[in-house]
């Protein structure tokens, strides 16, 4: 009887825990995930793909860029961090990039042990998009990138 009562507790102890580990994991989630690419397709997009209010030709040169922004790099650093996420970040680098047909600035944030790149309209100063991940992460992007 008494080998009964502790598998019982055991049990019930079980059913307590695993839901609340499955719920920690997954609260600890990225602000924004990936969605699967479509591999058939041949539109030549970034991922994300978001609309901006200013479009950027295909053919601008990056010196061009500056002059089509509506608002100034201090700007989009105040929009990043008025993110109630990003509140209390430190600015890394900011940049002015065409992404999509799209003008925006890329700023780069970090805040505790984690970096966001958060893409900011340069037309209105809305942000378009927020991808966190860590700092390591966007350090080894960054390098690959150049």
């Amino acid at each position: 009887m008494e080998t009964w009562k502790k598998v019982m507790l055991l049990a019930a102890t079980l059913m307590i825990i695993i839901p609340g580990l499955l719920f920690a994991a997954r609260a600890q989630s990225p602000v924004y995930q990936a969605s699967p690419v479509n591999s058939n397709s041949n539109l030549d997009e970034q991922y994300p793909s978001y609309i901006g209010t200013i479009k950027v030709p295909e053919n601008a040169a990056d010196g061009q860029l500056s002059s089509l922004a509506k608002i100034t790099p201090d700007q989009a650093k105040e929009a990043a961090l008025r993110d109630p996420t990003l509140a209390g970040g430190t600015v890394t680098s900011i940049s002015l990039e065409n992404e999509n047909g799209y003008l925006v600035y890329s700023v780069e944030v970090v805040k505790g042990a984690m970096s966001y790149d958060v893409k900011v309209d340069a037309g209105n100063g809305s942000i378009l998009f927020i991808e966190q991940g860590t700092e390591n992460e966007f350090g080894a992007a960054e390098a690959m990138e150049d």
